[in-house]
């Protein structure tokens, strides 16, 4: 059963990994604010994100652990 879940996750991992862009880029951290009007996410380092337009905000709230992946110079 272990190495099942192993795989699966393996897999998904290489799934996903191979459907971002090139100049994709993530980093870790924790929310620290979530402005629905500005459509922005700002992480604990201080650093804001653009939300995509179409983006589920009932996922996600401050104080969580996230990764975000963003494209580089976007």
């Amino acid at each position: 059963m272990t190495r099942r879940v192993v795989a699966f996750f393996a897999c998904s991992f290489l799934s996903v990994s191979a459907s971002y862009p090139a100049a994709a880029r993530e980093v870790d951290g924790t929310i620290e604010r979530i402005d629905r009007e500005d459509e922005t996410l700002k992480l604990s380092d201080g650093v804001t994100y653009q939300l995509p337009e179409i983006f589920d905000y009932s996922a996600v709230r401050p104080g969580m652990q996230v990764v975000v992946v963003y494209e580089a110079g976007a």
